[in-house]
């Protein structure tokens, strides 16, 4: 029996609590709270499958919910922002004002200050997003192409092709250079250098022309080597390389069909660059009248190319470092002798321009070579077009024709009319 029934007898009649209006709160309020109560035992109850499961063991759901009632709300707020832009704007044709004492008052609500800020942080996240998917969308085109295979041609400078651009390979993902096997779609190929038409047969002996036994060959090999560990120990202590150690060596494999391997490559380069910069020392110390220069009894051109032999250098590589020699030396040359011509020494000057011809004949540079090229550019930068005119006439004084159009292209004056026309602008 409850003790809130009206019926009960304990209580007063003139209590209030034994109201009938008290009675039925009473009764309402207890009610609802033994509902609740139920309800959230309820809850608490774990809910008894209808099936039965061979399962005992509870497994975790994943559960993704999507609230429904956020696009009503983006509606709303997008609308509410379109009529916040449309107050702005007729705030902000008020914005400046004159009262009558002439004076510009600057006013406006600050709704209107609100919307301007925040349409500005929009544009910026909207920019900087823009930007990050452009990066995104870039970076992810290489790597789709270079899934499959090789990707994109690996380009290098090579300085003695007169910074040409030379394709050495093609990169992979695993990050190993392949060897070019194939065209490439963008038409850019290795650049293969020939040799150049004054190149001579080498006729080096070998052992077999030679009338020597086991002993004497392998005296004359031991004196070979024995030289060339003099001269890269010379190279090592930071001594120039003499001229007399490079044709000693020389005329010791030449005589005996010797060859020797220098190493490391550096040291190989260095000691036939060596012997090219004393080449062209000889031919610009000869007479102008003179045609060929001979080193030791030997034709230059037969030395440099039977030397490259001797230390296992190869041709083209041989003869790229002729080149470059070349045109360095003309390079060299020309900016003296306009030097000495700007001080007043026209004779001292022409003699620096004679020093040009016998090299230019001996070891004459190919037909737009890139060597020649890099000349010209330099040379553009220091002189000017009617400089430039003045030395190719100061050159023909000295030098016979048939060096004319390599002082022409060293000096850029092979170039068509337009081009000549713009620099005479400059």
């Amino acid at each position: 029996m409850s003790i809130f029934s009206p019926t009960s007898s304990t209580l007063p009649s003139h209590s209030p609590i034994s109201s009938p209006c008290f009675s039925r709160f009473v009764t309402a309020s207890f009610g609802r709270r033994i509902r609740r109560r139920s309800r959230r035992h309820n809850k608490l109850k774990p809910s008894i499958p209808t099936t039965t499961t061979t399962t005992t063991s509870f497994e975790p759901k994943l559960e993704a919910v999507i609230d429904l009632t956020i696009f009503p709300s983006f509606h709303s707020n997008i609308r509410q922002f379109v009529s916040s832009g449309e107050a702005a704007y007729r705030d902000l044709q008020t914005l400046f004002t004159l009262d009558e004492n002439r004076r510009v008052v600057v006013s406006c609500r600050p709704s209107t200050i609100h919307f301007v800020g925040t349409s500005a942080a929009l544009t910026l996240v909207a920019f900087s997003v823009f930007r990050v998917l452009i990066e995104l969308v870039s970076r992810l085109a290489p790597w789709r192409r270079n899934a499959s295979g090789y990707g994109k041609s690996m380009v290098r400078r090579d300085r003695s092709l007169g910074g040409k651009e030379v394709v050495v390979g093609l990169g992979s993902r695993s990050g190993v250079t392949a060897p070019i096997k194939r065209s490439l779609k963008n038409n850019k190929v290795a650049v293969q250098r020939k040799l150049p038409k004054w190149w001579p047969i080498v006729n080096n002996p070998n052992h077999s022309d030679f009338d020597f036994d086991l002993n004497e060959q392998e005296e004359y090999r031991r004196d070979a080597y024995r030289l060339v560990r003099a001269i890269i120990d010379s190279r090592m202590a930071a001594k120039d390389i003499s001229e007399s150690d490079i044709i000693q060596l020389r005329q010791l494999c030449r005589n005996s069909g010797v060859q020797v391997s220098v190493e490391p490559a550096n040291i190989r380069d260095s000691l036939y660059r060596t012997s090219v910069n004393f080449v062209l020392d000889a031919c610009s110390s000869a007479p102008t009248y003179s045609t060929s220069v001979s080193i030791n009894g030997e034709d230059s051109q037969q030395f440099l190319a039977g030397f490259a032999e001797n230390i296992g250098l190869e041709n083209v590589r041989a003869a790229t470092i002729v080149s470059a020699a070349v045109a360095s030396r003309t390079r060299a040359c020309l900016l003296q002798a306009w030097a000495l011509e700007m001080q007043g020494k026209h004779v001292d000057a022409l003699g620096e321009l004679s020093k040009m011809c016998l090299i230019l004949q001996v070891f004459p540079p190919e037909e737009s070579s890139p060597e020649m090229e890099m000349v010209s550019r330099g040379l553009a930068k220091h002189l000017k077009l009617e400089q430039r005119k003045h030395l190719m006439f100061l050159f023909g004084k000295v030098c016979s024709e048939d060096s004319h159009g390599i002082a022409r292209e060293a000096l850029g004056l092979v170039r068509n009319p337009l081009t000549l026309f713009l620099q005479t602008l400059r």
